[in-house]
């Protein structure tokens, strides 16, 4: 399967993030749907398969938390990259815990970083 048809799901509540990094991605070669809570979230994967998912941890309706709970339980084996501002070892722990596969403080990391983390997990 070529990168081009790679397609990643963005759960991201603020836009300002979620577009310029759908953008990005998009430019980078791959397809991109973006949600903007988890609830929205579980009924794309309902509806969907994913190569990636790019999951922010604090969201309206459903949280990220819940998202990976959810995943989890479902056995849904899609690689999960956490995408938050949430740093403490607690919330660190507790996404490696519900099967994340990596993790970034959204504040300390650029688009290109992004891309290029997918690119290494989607491989």
């Amino acid at each position: 399967m070529s990168e081009s048809m790679k397609k990643i799901l963005i759960v991201e509540d603020e836009e300002g993030i979620a577009k310029p990094l759908a953008m990005k991605l998009r430019l980078s070669g791959f397809e991109v749907e973006n949600v903007y809570d988890g609830k929205q979230a579980l009924t794309a994967l309902g509806k969907g398969k994913y190569d990636l998912i790019l999951l922010d941890l604090m969201m309206p309706n459903v949280d990220g938390f819940a998202v990976l709970g959810e995943l989890q339980k479902s056995g849904d084996k899609t690689p999960v990259i956490v995408a938050t501002n949430l740093n403490s070892p607690e919330d660190v722990s507790r996404v490696f815990e519900l099967g994340c596969t990596n993790y970034y403080v959204k504040a300390d990391t650029t688009l290109d970083q992004i891309v290029d983390n997918a690119r290494k997990t989607i491989k």
